[in-house]
């Protein structure tokens, strides 16, 4: 998420619903600018920087063309002056990629571009929360976020016919669709903490576009799951449909997940119950195309999860800094008809992942959490997906293993055998603080807000995994918000 996850991070940012600034801080810092490499079949390859510029970009989801797997598109809140939601496209496996400046940011979003002389095609102060996917076809790809004025925001979805090279144009003439477009419980704004947030999409075998968030109705914490969903290629979207109520209601981190030879569709999320986000995870089934969800089922809770939102909540050692809590990632493996989830929780003092599955035959008897290839350090942003054809396993996290518990890398784990045995490698070559990196925030003492982001991308191809995050880029010494998109491509 961009600038608002809760109401906490309204206040977190400026005390009210209001963008930071983009002034560039004069504050610098001193450790060597990491280097990036993925390790495959015992040779080093070298990452790429995908948005290769000087401003922080975070928030990498990551989708590729299913009849191109070369062809892959990759999303970021975008700080530069568009300040809105980026996009990045590669032809050729992600070895180059369209460039960040001057035009790589979604149109119609924001009343800005990234030249101060070209105005927008938006009418929004600014933008956030990626989300990207291709149509079954491989013909159109999408994007999801969020745009902000003042105490309005509103969802919406962009479409690219030519690989992501160029996108809705926007304005009156070329309109993005609405997504959040409904009234009453849960209407689009933002006044007394109503506003949607942290919105997914996935795109079905049969086409179906699933595209769900957490809406704050301005009672307390109180979020339920919304869900918007489309028929015709994302050109109009449904009724949302609210899935979540009860004491099911405070809920965030909502993904979707189907199964291609039914077309059901499952939805994860976590809920908070009495209070405390993250206390426990559910799962509620569509066997409708989206029309209707089963009441939600309790799959896991957390032991203690982890929460870095400084300064309401940091619970693991080290600098503080913003980024992902612990959160249900969904995947469905066609080969066993499992629904795997996996997630963070603190366990014996350090953040582990964990893994989960219910077959989908009974939703309701899930396996008991296991750690996935226990770690000396901090694991968290754990991204899960599920390479279709042999039911490969691939994660990737940010890990403090290979520092004494001190710094981040990133790592990429897979299993080929349903989670029964691990295979883990490091992916950075260098070690990295990310709480002497962040965003650029004109409300903050230091101009620098440290905020790596709340998720990163993976993809699972038959011969690869790809991956993209959020890393220092070189100017880390001049620049403290340069935060770059890094992708690499690892075999198993």
């Amino acid at each position: 998420m961009r600038r608002i996850s809760s109401t906490l991070s309204v206040l977190a940012c400026t005390g009210t619903l209001v963008a930071c600034t983009h002034e560039v801080p004069t504050t610098t810092r001193t450790p060597g600018a990491p280097r990036f490499s993925a390790v495959s079949n015992g040779a080093s390859i070298n990452a790429v920087n995908v948005s290769r510029d000087t401003t922080a970009q975070n928030e990498t989801p990551l989708a590729f063309n299913p009849v191109n797997p070369a062809n892959l598109i990759t999303g970021n809140n975008d700080w530069n002056y568009n300040d809105g939601c980026g996009v990045n496209a590669t032809f050729d496996g992600g070895k180059t990629w369209t460039p960040t400046l001057p035009n790589g940011f979604i149109p119609g979003i924001t009343r800005f571009t990234n030249d101060p002389a070209v105005p927008g095609t938006g009418t929004y102060d600014f933008g956030g929360d990626p989300a990207v996917a291709f149509s079954p076809d491989g013909n159109t790809a999408y994007f999801t976020c969020f745009g902000y004025l003042g105490k309005t925001v509103a969802l919406w979805l962009s479409r690219s016919t030519d690989g992501g090279r160029t996108w809705t144009a926007g304005g009156p003439d070329h309109p993005l669709t609405l997504v959040s477009a409904f009234t009453g419980n849960g209407k689009a704004r933002g006044s007394n903490g109503q506003f949607p947030d942290h919105e997914s999409i996935h795109v079905a075998l049969d086409g179906t576009i699933y595209v769900p968030w957490a809406h704050f109705d301005g009672f307390s914490s109180h979020s339920p799951i919304f869900i918007g969903v489309s028929h015709d290629g994302g050109a109009s979207f449904d009724i949302p449909v609210r899935v979540t109520s009860g004491s099911v209601h405070s809920d965030q981190d909502a993904r979707v997940v189907t199964d291609p030879a039914t077309s059901y569709a499952y939805l994860t999320f976590d809920n908070s119950i009495q209070g405390g986000k993250g206390t426990a995870m559910f799962v509620s089934v569509s066997k409708d195309r989206g029309a209707s969800w089963s009441r939600p089922v309790l799959l896991a809770t957390f032991q203690n999860p982890v929460c870095l939102y400084p300064p309401y909540c940091f619970n693991i050692s080290g600098g503080q800094f913003r980024a992902p809590g612990s959160y249900p990632v969904p995947a469905f493996d066609p080969t066993t008809q499992r629904l795997y989830v996996a997630y963070t929780d603190i366990v014996g003092g350090l953040a582990q992942i964990l893994l989960t599955y219910a077959n989908v035959a009974d939703i309701t008897k899930w396996t008991t959490p296991a750690i996935v290839a226990p770690a000396s350090g901090d694991r968290i942003n754990v991204e899960l997906s599920v390479e279709p054809s042999s039911g490969r396993l691939d994660i990737m996290t940010n890990d403090r293993s290979y520092t004494g518990n001190t710094l981040f890398d990133v790592s990429y784990i897979t299993s080929s055998d349903g989670g029964n045995t691990w295979t883990t490698r490091r992916v950075t070559k260098q070690s990295w603080d990310p709480a002497q990196y962040g965003v650029p925030c004109g409300s903050c003492a230091s101009g620098v807000r440290p905020f790596i982001g709340d998720y990163d991308g993976i993809v699972s191809l038959p011969g690869s995994a790809a991956m993209t995050w959020t890393g220092p880029g070189k100017t880390f010494g001049l620049y403290p918000t340069n935060l770059e998109v890094f992708f690499v491509s690892v075999a198993p």
